[in-house]
């Protein structure tokens, strides 16, 4: 889920963080007086609730914890692969080995060295069905993990994996300590900040790590995640000042457009939003249902009034993935029919309709919108719809449980298909949670993640969005805009798709 990037799921917990103390670092003015610690603040629309990052899907958490972790690899703006914490890599020429080098002398925050048995401890920990890691699916064809050196790590795979490289940047591959037991109490990564101290309920606040492999990086002292849940509330503090970077609706971003002190950013989203139904519960288990409602959805009309606009109609893979997003047009069921959807509904036995409720979460305001459309939307089919909003908390536990009837969320397509299909829709993908099972649909992912010729595989991946479009396990909604607030004093923070982490690590500040 998303996510993200980007704020969404939250268990509510009490966290206590420890991370060793280190001396600030100092900026200088151009006289070469020392400036004093430079502080980004961060307006939070949510609070984390967990920081292991093999674990915890939230993406309130998610972007805390991208900042305290390191993934073997990274991605650009355009979804490029990178070195990350390895620095180099080579394939075997069947695909079925890869060969790490990682960066030399990379250090946790506790001061110990991090190495090759640190990485195969959090592959071997992903892969581990007791954990309950987000992205296990992702790596199903690790066969095994060896560690010739301290600074080499060989995968060895069942079958080729054109996907590993951009699955091992995710957030949820993040490297962890193999010493550190529960990394919701101790959040101890490689990465460019380190946990400095969480107020519940109020900041969480970040500092430098001043032993981060990369030296030009990052580009402050600390980071504080300033929690304001009420959108008028970041807007005055923005506005103000008081806070250097939020998330604003488009709406919002309106009312900036005169504001001096005040630019605003926008991208399209790598996330989409969904109605998600349950396909082992009644009605919803019965694929003509699913299909007269995905006929029933005008996604058009969702992007013009909760986007403003601002959003674009979705498939599967989102369209900030370029090349991999199958054109909406390619959908036959995106094209409104009511008749063909009562007479669906009339084949499945609910010509009068049926009762039901939606799961979503009170803190997104646009999820609580798109509900409402739904809702009104169904109404044509004799679907009653009531809109349960859920603390974060309850919403991701039901979403984590598989338990749901429907729900109405956002997930992320991630960098690559494979992420945006495999993890969500295959029988044992990791976040499969709407218990959708095709076998036809799991063979076509598995032969793309096996496909070298990248043409090819985009031909596969074009299948496997077309199938899960028609089963309809979820009706895809709208890939939102995002728009960024940012104070003048703000330099070089410019988020994409890619992720958020990534801008934050690259921002600087000058003095107020």
């Amino acid at each position: 889920m998303k996510k993200r990037a980007i704020f969404t799921l939250i268990l509510a917990v009490s966290l206590v963080f420890t991370a060793c103390s280190s001396k600030t670092q100092e900026s200088t003015k151009a006289d070469g007086k020392a400036a004093g610690p430079t502080q980004l603040i961060v307006a939070a629309e949510q609070e984390p609730v967990g920081l292991d990052p093999n674990k915890v899907p939230a993406a309130s958490s998610k972007r805390i914890y991208s900042l305290i972790y390191d993934s073997l690899t990274t991605m650009d703006s355009d979804f490029a692969v990178k070195p990350g914490l390895a620095d180099k890599w080579a394939f075997s020429p069947d695909g079925k080995m890869l060969t790490m080098n990682l960066h030399p002398g990379v250090k946790f925050h506790n001061g110990r060295e991090m190495t090759s048995d640190d990485v195969k401890y959090t592959y071997e920990r992903i892969l581990n069905p007791s954990t309950g890691a987000l992205s296990k699916s992702s790596f199903s064809s690790i066969e095994s993990i060896e560690t010739p050196d301290k600074n080499t790590v060989v995968f060895k795979f069942k079958t080729p994996d054109t996907a590993f490289l951009a699955n091992a940047s995710s957030v949820f591959a993040s490297i962890v300590p193999k010493e550190v037991t529960d990394l919701n109490k101790e959040a101890v990564g490689t990465g460019p900040f380190m946990m400095d101290k969480i107020e519940n309920g109020q900041y969480v606040l970040l500092k430098k790590n001043p032993n981060y492999f990369n030296s030009a990086q990052p580009k402050v002292d600390s980071i504080k995640f300033q929690l304001m849940k009420d959108e008028s509330e970041r807007l005055a503090a923005i506005r103000s000042g008081s806070v250097d970077i939020s998330m604003v609706s488009n709406e919002s971003a309106k009312l900036l457009e005169a504001a001096k002190n005040v630019k605003v950013i926008n991208y399209l989203s790598g996330d989409y939003t969904y109605f998600a139904m349950n396909v082992k519960k009644k009605p919803f288990d019965d694929v003509r249902v699913r299909q007269a409602i995905a006929l029933a959805v005008d996604r058009q009309e969702m992007a013009n009034t909760v986007y403003k606009g601002q959003g674009v109609p979705t498939g599967p893979v989102a369209p900030a993935l370029k090349a991999y997003a199958l054109p909406v047009n390619e959908f036959p069921a995106y094209t409104k029919n009511i008749e063909k959807a009562k007479q669906l509904m009339k084949e499945a036995g609910y010509e009068n309709g049926f009762e039901t409720s939606i799961d979503t979460q009170a803190s997104l305001q646009d999820l609580v919108d798109l509900s409402q459309v739904v809702q009104q939307q169904l109404q044509p089919l004799g679907i009653k719809v009531t809109i349960n909003k859920m603390e974060d908390a309850a919403f991701v536990a039901k979403w984590k449980s598989k338990d749901m009837v429907t729900m109405v969320g956002r997930n992320s397509s991630g960098t690559n298909p494979d992420r945006a299909l495999r993890f969500f829709f295959a029988t044992d993908g990791s976040a499969n949670v709407w218990n959708y099972s095709n076998k036809e649909y799991d063979a076509l992912v598995q032969n793309a993640l096996e496909t070298t010729d990248d043409s090819k595989r985009k031909e596969i991946y074009n299948q496997a969005q077309k199938m899960v479009v028609q089963d309809a396990p979820n009706v895809f909604l709208a890939s939102p805009k995002v728009f960024y607030a940012v104070s003048n004093r703000v330099q070089g923070f410019n988020p994409t798709a890619a992720g958020e982490q990534y801008a934050i690590i690259q921002a600087a500040v000058s003095g107020k």
